[in-house]
Parts: structure tokens; C-alpha cells; sequence
């Protein structure tokens, strides 16, 4: 001590970085949960900006759909049914393509999908609904 001053080293500082797992798996996981838990921020995350969304019931074909376009008609879904959910039965891995077969529940009804989402860079940048 010098002077009345410590020359004692300062604690090093820590630095805790979240990494965010890129897994194709780990990315469709993540926004099952987000839609479960109706928190479409969390799930807006999991997309790129602008993705190919195909909806075989609407044959409308491939088209470029944005996140927040996404996010904005979940908002709509969820105000409408409190108990809205998807029950995952099945998922195939197939390098950057994940396919789930699922449940959903809306309005107390259910209905069986086969979901097909395309994961690079830790995005999902293509989803396929039948």
C-alpha cells in the first residue's frame, strides 16, 4: 500500500457471451417453443427477415413472406385462441432440412401437419406447411 492506495490488481472482468445454438434441430425447436409459448418475438428471431413460405391448403405456391408479416398474423391467432399450440408426434433430420409431423390445436380443434423447414446460418430461410 502506497500512500493509503492498493496495488492490488483489479478482478478481471468475465464476459458471458449466450451463444446461440445453429443446429437446424436447435432452430426449429426454438420456434415450436416461441409459437407454444405465444411469444412471437422469440419466434420472429428464428427467420430471416424475408423467407419461402409455402402453404399446400392455399395453393397459392412459394412465395417471399416476412418475418414481421409472420409475426403480425400470429398476433391475430393468438388474441383469438388463449389455448392455440403445436404438438410435435414426429422430426426427421436431414442435414439443413428438418421435417416435423405435428398436432395443431386452434379453437379446440385439431389437426395433423407435416411441416418441412429449411435452417442456414442458424435462420430458418424456407418452410413448407401441408
Amino acid at each position: 500500500m502506497v500512500l493509503g492506495l492498493s496495488l492490488a490488481r483489479p478482478a478481471a472482468a468475465q464476459f458471458h457471451f449466450a451463444r446461440r445454438d445453429t443446429l437446424p434441430e436447435r432452430v426449429v425447436q426454438r420456434a415450436l417453443d416461441a409459437y407454444n409459448n405465444h411469444d412471437v418475438v422469440a419466434l420472429e428471431a428464428e427467420y430471416q427477415p424475408y423467407f419461402m413460405f409455402e402453404h399446400m391448403p392455399d395453393s397459392t405456391g412459394p412465395h417471399l413472406l416476412s418475418r414481421v408479416a409472420m409475426r403480425d398474423s400470429l398476433i391475430l391467432v393468438f388474441q383469438r385462441d388463449a389455448e392455440a399450440r403445436e404438438k410435435l408426434s414426429k422430426r426427421v433430420l436431414n442435414g439443413p432440412l428438418v421435417t416435423d409431423v405435428y398436432t395443431t390445436i386452434e379453437n379446440r380443434k385439431k389437426r395433423k401437419h407435416l411441416g418441412i423447414y429449411e435452417v442456414r446460418g442458424g435462420k430458418i430461410v424456407r418452410e413448407w406447411r401441408y
